[in-house]
């Protein structure tokens, strides 16, 4: 398991939202909550060390929902204020402005909400990414002050006694939060022990002891995709006790399965392996529970699966424009009410991305329609962006070039909505000016 796909992993389990963040988080006027120091990183390291205390660092991006809750909800807890305001130097930095970028950098900060406790010579001593609610995050608190059972404190109990599941439990948790704070070469061999470990511990529980919330928490965490087997046993395991999982957690675990049964399936489907069909086989079998979760109308999940992961197989394996086409106007008839813009969007992006420059006149038509479906239903500013610059990319090609004009400048106004995520905007905005770059010289 590499650390970068670890990472990728922890950020898919702990991002439950985007929304706007506040700037400023509650409490800051220290009435009630977290008392947050007014200045740089570099000076609020200076007062960690004058004042004998850890520095305690809120990194958040302007548009996080998850920031903005734990802001207004988590940080002005008075209990959370007493015990931070006594032990750390607080201090929010917003990780895509001015110095701060590199800051957030340094310390391995690649989503948002994180939070990372830091000694004042600088040195992390955890990185914790993802919203966190208060019993969380004065876990985590003192942990880093030293008043509860760190993780290498824990290991160390592991290394003692191997056989100790609630010890394993405890480190598998509080593993991600120590991962992040570790680089290089001993992050990779942290990995690979954690990997052991994970495997490990979910074979010796496996398959009833694991049915209970901070098991799924673990699973969501470390079960990563590089293991084929292993999720495909995994998925399984889930499968074979749904019943047990769903009285306890809920929902999550059907659409976990649903989730990764269909990735594999679209996986085999686009690498033109018919395997892609034992996948769609266990959607009306093995996994049709799971599947009720879906709730789909007027259409069965297996009907849905056999119209798209067939149409999908046709196209890249075979370049069967023609007939994707077709299939996918079926299948868009079928699913009616229960289509989403993204299903539109999604279609019309497997033609570009299986048939690129093969596509006719008439196939950049209907990319061109279905793109537009997927706009005018679509209110997320990167997903409408994208859906701009592959109208504009259709018309393009179509030699319709004030058209295509027309679009790449409407994707160029919408990313002005981003105007508090910098960098993204500068990318998209850079992206899009190329276009118009070679537009222009077509033109010529």
């Amino acid at each position: 398991m590499k650390r970068r796909r670890y990472a990728l992993l922890l950020v898919a389990f702990l991002m439950l939202a985007v929304q706007v963040r506040a700037q400023q988080g509650a409490g800051s006027d220290g009435t009630n909550g977290i008392t947050f120091f007014k200045g740089t990183f570099s000076e609020a390291l200076v007062k960690a060390k004058q004042e004998n205390k850890l520095l305690f660092v809120d990194f958040y991006a302007v548009w996080c929902v998850p920031c903005k809750k734990m802001a207004k909800t988590v940080f002005t807890q008075e209990e959370v204020g007493k015990y931070f305001n006594e032990h750390f130097i607080s201090l929010q930095l917003d990780a895509e402005k001015g110095e701060n970028v590199e800051i957030a950098k340094n310390y391995k900060v690649a989503a948002y909400p994180t939070v990372a406790f830091i000694s004042p010579d600088g040195k992390a001593l955890s990185v914790n990414t993802g919203a966190m609610d208060k019993d969380e995050l004065m876990e985590a608190a003192k942990i880093a002050a030293g008043e509860s059972v760190s993780f290498e404190e824990l290991y160390n109990k592991y290394k003692a006694d191997n056989n100790d599941l609630d010890v394993q439990q405890q480190l598998l948790l509080k593993a991600p939060s120590f991962l992040q704070a570790q680089e290089g070469m001993e992050a990779d061999k942290w990995v690979t022990r954690l990997q052991k470990l994970y495997k490990n511990y979910v074979a010796a529980k496996a398959p009833l002891k694991l049915i209970n919330e901070n098991d799924y928490r673990i699973i969501l965490m470390l079960e990563g995709d590089e293991d084929k087997e292993h999720k495909q046993y995994m998925i399984d395991l889930i499968n074979d006790h749904l019943d047990d999982w769903t009285k306890t957690v809920g929902k999550a675990p059907a659409y976990y399965i649903v989730e990764a049964n269909d990735i594999f399936a679209e996986d085999m489907a686009k690498d033109g392996n018919v395997k892609y069909k034992d996948y769609v086989e266990k959607v009306k079998n093995q996994y049709a529970k799971a599947y009720e979760v879906v709730g789909l109308t007027g259409i069965t999940p297996y009907e849905k699966s056999k119209l798209y992961f067939d149409a999908l197989f046709n196209l890249y394996k075979n370049k069967d424009v023609n007939g994707y086409v077709k299939a996918m106007e079926t299948y868009f008839g079928k699913m009616e009410n229960n289509l989403r813009s993204a299903d539109y969007g999604k279609a019309a992006q497997n033609l570009y991305m299986a048939a690129g420059k093969s596509l006719k006149a008439k196939d950049h038509e209907v990319a061109i329609k279905w793109a537009e479906k997927a706009l005018a239903q679509e209110d997320a500013v990167m997903d409408r962006v994208n859906y701009m610059v592959m109208i504009g990319d259709s018309y393009r090609e179509l030699k319709n070039y004030a058209k295509s004009r027309e679009y790449y400048n409407q994707a160029f106004a919408e990313t002005l909505r981003l105007e508090n995520m910098e960098m993204p905007q500068a990318m998209l905005q850079g992206a899009i000016k190329q276009k118009l770059s070679t537009l222009e010289l077509l033109e010529k």
